[in-house]
């Protein structure tokens, strides 16, 4: 098997490429995941983000399909995801901690070809620029070098393949990450007034989220701790 098809490579020798500054990243799709549109279909999704019930956000993504298809084989050989984030809360007794992230992300016959980012963490601006060329996926991040080999996932959360892998990159600053997720089964969660049956997993290692994601593989509820200690939680709106 070659090393840049997901499954080819093992866990020591993920960490050894951590530490010699590039990384190669295993995926592991399971049956019922891999039955799932590798894409959704073109449209917007719009989340809030909730703390101690109080809307402190939003959390926006676009889906689109630039070029059209020159057939229905082909039809998700160009994909693009933007994503926008805005976080405005009063958090560890400051007057108000703002996060903001935009990025846009782009596909190319099922692997990550792109990645530009702009983010503003709390007053510290991080930027990352990165392009897949023969085969290597390579970027900035301000003025940090990083390289990954492979297929990789951004940490952008909507890819069902966010459960299925052993690292994700992170696209605030581009640096790749090692997790894994742990299923912890079928849950009845609110959405748009109603409920729907998510599958709800519990991300762990160098980023830490509870995710739910409904039987199309859509991510519908994501939760994480702010600084504080207090949990920041997505919902549709």
């Amino acid at each position: 098997m070659r090393s840049d098809e997901p499954g080819g490579l093992n866990r020591r020798r993920m960490l050894a490429g951590v530490a010699a500054g590039s990384f190669c990243a295993l995926v592991t799709r399971s049956p019922a995941r891999a039955a799932c549109a590798i894409f959704p279909p073109d449209g917007a999704r719009e989340f809030l983000i909730l703390r101690h019930n109080q809307v402190v956000g939003r959390h926006d993504i676009a889906f689109s399909r630039p070029k059209p298809a020159i057939s229905a084989a082909r039809a998700d050989a160009i994909f693009v995801v933007r994503s926008d984030i805005e976080i405005r809360a009063g958090l560890l007794g400051t007057d108000e901690f703002r996060f903001v992230h935009r990025a846009e992300e782009t596909w190319r016959d099922g692997w990550l070809d792109a990645l530009v980012s702009d983010t503003e963490d709390d007053g510290r601006r991080r930027r990352v620029r990165a392009e897949r060329r023969d085969g290597v996926f390579s970027g900035v991040s301000n003025s940090l070098k990083f390289t990954v080999s492979g297929y990789i996932i951004p940490s952008s959360l909507w890819h069902h393949d966010t459960v299925a892998v052993e690292a994700l990159l992170d696209t605030t600053d581009g640096i790749v990450k090692v997790i894994r997720a742990r299923d912890l089964g079928e849950e009845q969660i609110p959405r748009g007034g109603g409920r729907v049956t998510a599958r709800h997993y519990a991300l762990e290692g160098q980023i830490q989220h509870q995710l739910w994601y409904d039987g199309d593989c859509r991510l519908v509820r994501a939760a994480f701790l702010a600084r504080d200690g207090s949990w920041l939680t997505l919902e549709e709106g």
